[in-house]
């Protein structure tokens, strides 16, 4: 879903819920949908993960790594293809190596934070989390925008933003979702 369309979808459910008729696109009303959707976004990532990659080859003069700016947390470090996540240890913002680790090619798998949406941000700017995330986003956005209204209650759409982060998948996106049982005779 794009930034435009997500807003298309806001306008219409504060008509659907306003008893007035259509709401106005105001200026206002959209620079405060730009920051409501970046909240949104970022809470939605903390639940459906947006998994990335960096690639880091240790070099012998090197022991200190600086993690990426939308790191969030870590999910497996690979070092030369072979899994090896317990190895490492993190500081203030910064991968530690060990001197037997010069020459290795590390493979940071980490968890991210969405970009940040700002009233500049271009309608065109695809969001990053899965549909199903992103579908929840803007029952959150119309919930904020009515929030400040004495006579709308917003209670109804904010209901609708919390059934939805309750029925999101929160697998990560490789993985197949099922769970396997197998017996096992001893």
């Amino acid at each position: 879903m794009t930034l435009g369309e997500g807003k298309a979808k806001v306008y219409m459910l504060l008509d659907e819920h306003s008893a007035g008729g259509e709401v106005e696109h105001d200026e206002d009303i959209e620079a405060k949908m730009a920051f409501f959707f970046d909240m949104a976004q970022k809470e939605v990532a903390k639940i459906q993960r947006i998994l990335r990659t960096k690639r880091i080859t240790v070099t012998a003069d090197k022991r200190e790594y600086r993690l990426p700016e939308d790191f969030q947390g870590l999910y497996r470090i690979w070092k030369n293809d072979k899994p090896a996540t317990g190895r490492f240890r993190f500081r203030g913002g910064r991968l530690l190596t060990d001197r037997a680790d010069a020459g290795s090619e590390l493979l940071l798998e980490y968890f991210a934070i969405p970009g940040t949406i700002t009233a500049d941000t271009p309608d065109d700017y695809v969001f990053e989390l899965r549909e199903d995330g992103c579908s929840a986003l803007p029952y959150y956005v119309a919930a904020q925008q009515l929030l400040p209204d004495l006579v709308m209650d917003y209670t109804g759409m904010l209901g609708m933003y919390q059934l939805a982060l309750s029925t999101l998948s929160t697998g990560l996106p490789e993985e197949s979702g099922r769970t396997i049982q197998r017996l096992y005779r001893g």
